[in-house]
């Protein structure tokens, strides 16, 4: 009876034996593949860092190149869009606004002119607006000027169209201020032409 008991101890002995061999066995392996697998995400994520880096150059070489291959007649083009769609903008923007706005305008860019008519004779050619308007543009916003005579604005002074505003002359003809739709829209041009492309065609024009 006693042997038969020390052969079931050691039986059971041995049982836990194995399975505390298994047991290692069964971490160490898991360890090894916990390794394995963090080894191969670390290789994975450098792979794809190096693919993505590459890729960007390889993008920003081709854009390079088309920038550099791109011909000019479609250049010419493209600026000519841009310039038809600015002007159209900009004579949209004068045709909308009323007689009195047009006349704060040009009201304001009178003032800030140099002292060139102040105290002195002018003429006065109004189109679009009233004699009595143009009058009063002059009168309120240059110091001391005596308006001789308003006209009526038939033809612009170069032989262009007719025009819609004012221009301002000196009695003997020797300067002249053009306060018209045709002149602001080309001084707007000449001052915020990229403020105006941005705003209408977006940053990238």
């Amino acid at each position: 009876m006693e042997v038969l008991k020390s052969g079931d101890a050691l039986e059971k002995q041995v049982l836990e034996d194995a399975r505390a061999k298994a047991q290692r066995v069964l971490t160490e392996a898991g360890r090894e593949c916990a390794s394995v697998r963090e080894e191969w995400q670390r290789k994975t994520d450098a792979d794809i860092r190096t693919l993505e880096a590459e890729r960007e150059k390889r993008v920003e070489a081709v854009r390079s190149e088309l920038a550099a291959s791109l011909p000019l007649d479609f250049m010419r083009a493209r600026l000519s869009y841009i310039q038809e769609t600015l002007d159209a903008a900009l004579k949209d923007f004068f045709a909308g606004l009323s007689a009195k706005d047009l006349a704060a305008i040009i009201g304001n860019r009178l003032q800030r002119l140099p002292s060139v008519f102040r105290d002195k004779d002018v003429v006065v050619f109004a189109s679009g607006i009233t004699g009595k308007e143009a009058r009063q543009i002059v009168e309120g916003s240059i110091l001391g000027v005596r308006v001789q005579d308003v006209k009526e604005m038939e033809q612009g002074p170069f032989g262009e169209n007719r025009d819609v505003g004012i221009i301002v002359e000196t009695a003997d003809g020797r300067v002249r201020f053009r306060g018209t739709m045709r002149e602001l829209s080309a001084q707007l041009l000449e001052q915020n032409r990229e403020e105006l492309a941005e705003a209408l065609l977006g940053r990238d024009v």
